[in-house]
């Protein structure tokens, strides 16, 4: 049996030989049948011909101008290629009882979705969706839709509907999507449990960095270890995953693989804030404090307004009795954005310079936030006595032995002070 012309035109192209195939689909036009001719078409398609595919669709519609199936896949091409308005006007074109209305919809929803048109894109969906509840496609770009959106409540039950059946559509993942909403909506335990059960479907680097992210937020710190070592080790230059492997190791009580991070991470990005931090922190924990001096003092460099690093550096000096560097640190603070605790510890390094009326002064303004606190209380009655304010001490000191009755040096100055008064 001699092949068609549609035949011979895919044979050829399909050897690459391009030379006679506008003559071949001519004649495949004038000879074979529209069956035959959609079967090409539709093959064109796939083999990404677009032009001869989109030429083959407007000649089935002149021999039927009621196929609504051809008028969608025309409609498709049209899209991809930019003539936007005359694929609309072929997908309005379908009627409500065709068979192929419902996927014109599907279309028109993909259409208005990537113009942002996300409500036009939601309504042909519904609509899609009240003539065929239980198609996969249907459903899967309702739950696409409300993800892109962010309404995770939504995506959630249609994405866990899908699971049911399939594993993906479209190369999307459905157990990926599930973990993901999981993790939006703050259920990161279900969503590390999902992960631990489906650790095939963590296989690109993005997935590994979230399920890090998420196994995190679970507190399930050796597990997130696990997939940000994986990412950096695919990809040292990765460099938000640093501070989060930083934060497992410390929170893992790794304060060795948690400094080790920091540097590894500084050496990629060194302006990373959260890593002059989070290292400082970890070399506290090693008892390096020269080196967490370090860090701190070079993270300042970089990012001179940040009150975390200047809080941890100066609670640092106090330790270390550098208290001159720690007035000078604070000083440079602007006064409208001072924190309480930087009144406090200028207060104590002020304090032990013996700059008295300074340290009245900045421990009463850090008094309103930490006057529950008997560390504070101690620190502001030690200015109070030595700077003689007999009533503003006598008040300070009733608040503390109510806090530590059973502080008996401060019980005796209570009543000290009562009896003189």
């Amino acid at each position: 049996m001699s092949k068609t012309y549609s035949q011979q035109l895919l044979t050829a192209l399909q050897q690459h030989d391009f030379s006679q195939s506008n003559l071949l689909l001519k004649k495949a036009f004038a000879s074979d049948d529209p069956e035959t001719l959609e079967a090409l078409a539709n093959s064109l398609s796939d083999l990404g011909l677009t032009d001869l595919a989109a030429k083959t669709y407007r000649h089935l519609l002149e021999l039927d101008s009621r196929n609504d199936e051809v008028k969608v896949y025309l409609a498709e091409i049209l899209f991809d290629d930019g003539q936007d308005d005359a694929a609309l006007n072929l997908l309005y074109d379908v009627q409500t009882d065709s068979p192929a209305y419902v996927q014109s919809l599907l279309v028109q929803a993909d259409y208005y979705q990537s113009a942002g048109l996300i409500e036009t894109a939601k309504n042909k969906l519904t609509q899609a969706s009240q003539l065929a509840p239980e198609e996969p496609a249907i459903t899967f770009g309702l739950a696409e839709l409300a993800y892109s959106s962010g309404d995770y409540q939504t995506a959630l039950p249609l994405y866990q509907k899908l699971l049911k059946t399939q594993t993906a559509v479209a190369e999307v993942s459905l157990t990926q999507r599930v973990i993901a909403c999981l993790a939006k909506l703050g259920d990161y335990e279900q969503a590390a449990e999902l992960l631990k059960q489906h650790k095939d479907a963590v296989l690109d680097i993005d997935s590994q960095y979230q399920a890090g992210l998420i196994l995190l937020q679970a507190k399930d710190y050796h597990a997130a270890e696990h997939y940000f070592d994986e990412v950096l080790r695919q990809s040292p230059d990765y460099v938000n995953a640093y501070p989060l492997l930083t934060q497992a190791y410390l929170a893992d009580n790794d304060p060795d693989n948690a400094l080790a991070a920091a540097r590894t991470g500084l050496t990629y990005n060194e302006y990373d804030e959260t890593l002059y931090s989070l290292g400082a922190s970890a070399a506290l924990k090693l008892g390096e404090q020269g080196e967490a001096q370090h860090l701190l003092e070079k993270g300042l460099k970089v990012a001179p307004d940040n009150q975390e690093l200047t809080l941890q550096l100066s609670n640092l000096y106090l330790q270390t009795g550098q208290d001159e560097k720690n007035i000078a640190l604070l000083k440079h603070l602007q006064e409208d954005s001072r924190e309480p605790q930087v009144y406090w510890n200028l207060g104590r390094s002020e304090l032990r310079q013996d700059d008295l009326k300074s340290a009245q002064a900045d421990l009463l303004l850090a008094y309103p936030s930490f006057k529950e606190q008997p560390d504070f209380l101690r620190d502001l009655i030690a200015a109070l006595r030595a700077t003689g304010q007999r009533q503003a001490l006598l008040e300070v000191l009733q608040k503390y032995v109510q806090l530590v009755p059973d502080d008996l040096d401060m019980q005796e100055l209570l009543a000290d002070l009562e009896t003189e008064a």
